[in-house]
């Protein structure tokens, strides 16, 4: 039995221990103070995550006094500038139908009428509120070029037949220049209404009469439509793959050259000369002395003409092999938005060969090779397509009056768009007459198949 004693006397001592230092532990836990709560930070008020930073949106310039096109590109540095504006919607009000391809700018004559050459050959003096021909002139080959309206209201236009003509407001022929080639530029006018244009290889100067003052001879042939400018200096590009610049007495100051065909019309703004080549580039050059600013590469064929938007964006399109619309930063050449042109072949002939119009709103519309007129906002977004047809529309629109278009397609049709509320007549209005029976008829040329005028005085 004592071996049970001693171990129950063990185990006691034990819990004796046990629970005194227990009770110890609980009276040093008493007489220690709590720890103190580690530091927190006071709450940071909430706050938006910083806006990304948008780029810099170019300043808008004013637009141009509201008035009819007279000549190529709306004025006299190939802007493509107008002070109308473009209807919100486009609806097909007129069609004016003529006996071929029609890939010239309208332009109106002091008499209101709208004038188109076709490659019918015959010229058009068109009413646009009754939407039909008043008169026709006969050219004897087809027509490329855009008319040129004088402030004396003489219309001068080219033609394939070898001619420069100039026709009064009511398309009677006056004078008749023979050149040594295709007349297919478009006239300009300089200050003092003496002219500039171009046939086969040769640039000519003239006076209103048709007078030559001088003429200058290039390497290749030149297609594109000349700038004159206030002191009487002309550019032009040329098939040698340059750009020119032609001092008022017809001696060459500069030139600047490109990889290919320089087709497009050049157009100036403040000091610099914006124009596309063949080579697929879009260049930038001082005007004072041709010196390259930027050059941008977009893609294709550059054969229209640039238009400078309020923005002073370069807007212009291009042919293949992915062909659209493009906008350039007018001080960089870096390429602020791009429309595409889809639904044709995927190859270098095929393209945007229409200059594109500004309104005064700084949008621009522009005809395609799909048969289309596309209406596009300053940011690049399209605002409107309206279909002319199936063939191309290769003539530049341009604006009569507020909220009415006029552009021409391959078919040879000139098309009059705007809302149609805008050409609604009164049911007892008189309808549209025979063209024939409103502007006398203009005689056709000496020696063509219509028989010919005694007074036409041909140079």
């Amino acid at each position: 039995m004592r071996p049970l004693v001693a171990l129950g006397a063990v185990a006691l001592l034990g819990a004796a221990f046990a629970g005194g230092w227990f009770a110890h532990a609980a009276r040093l836990r008493a007489l220690t103070p709590p720890p103190r709560p580690a530091a927190v930070a006071p709450p940071r008020p909430l706050t938006r995550p910083p806006t990304p930073s948008r780029p810099e949106e170019p300043a808008r310039e004013a637009a141009p006094r509201a008035a009819p096109p007279r000549v190529f590109r709306m004025d006299s540095r190939h802007t493509g500038r107008s002070g109308y504006a473009l209807p919100l919607d486009l609806e097909v009000v007129h069609r004016v139908r003529t006996g071929g391809r029609i890939s010239t700018q309208p332009v109106v004559n002091s008499n209101g009428r709208v004038v188109v050459g076709s490659h019918d050959g015959l010229l058009y003096g068109v009413d646009v509120d009754r939407g039909s021909a008043l008169w026709r002139l006969n050219t004897g080959d087809r027509i490329y070029t855009s008319p040129a309206v004088a402030d004396d209201g003489t219309t001068y236009a080219g033609t394939d037949a070898d001619r420069l003509f100039s026709v009064d407001p009511r398309g009677h022929l006056q004078w008749a220049l023979g050149t040594d080639a295709d007349a297919d530029t478009s006239p300009a006018i300089a200050p003092d209404q003496t002219l500039r244009f171009a046939a086969g290889r040769v640039l000519y100067a003239t006076s209103r009469d048709l007078t030559v003052r001088w003429r200058l001879q290039f390497g290749a042939k030149l297609f594109s439509s000349p700038v004159v400018l206030d002191d009487g200096t002309t550019l032009i590009g040329c098939q040698d793959d340059k750009l020119y610049a032609v001092d008022p007495s017809g001696v060459i100051r500069w030139q600047h050259e490109t990889g290919a065909d320089v087709d497009a019309p050049p157009a100036v703004h403040n000091d610099a000369v914006f124009f596309g080549s063949d080579d697929g580039h879009v260049y930038a050059v001082s005007l004072s002395d041709g010196a390259r600013r930027w050059r941008t590469n977009v893609g294709g064929y550059v054969r229209a003409g640039v238009a400078i938007g309020l923005d002073g964006r370069i807007v212009v399109g291009t042919f293949g092999p992915t062909p659209r619309i493009v906008a350039l930063d007018g001080r960089t050449g870096a390429i602020a938005w791009s429309v595409a042109v889809t639904g044709g072949p995927p190859t270098a002939e095929w393209g945007v060969a229409s200059s594109a119009l500004v309104d005064r709103d700084g949008r621009y519309a522009v005809g395609l090779p799909t048969g289309e007129l596309i209406v596009i906002e300053r940011d690049g977004a399209v605002l409107d397509r309206v279909r002319l047809g199936s063939s191309p529309v290769d003539s530049s629109p341009i604006l009569v009056r507020d909220a009415l278009v006029a552009v021409g397609n391959d078919e040879g049709t000139l098309f009059l768009l705007g809302p149609a509320r805008v050409f609604a007549r009164d049911a007892d209005a008189p309808s549209p007459r025979d063209a024939s029976s409103l502007d006398p008829p203009s005689q056709p040329l000496p020696g063509s198949a219509a028989g010919s005028d005694a007074s036409t005085q041909v140079r």
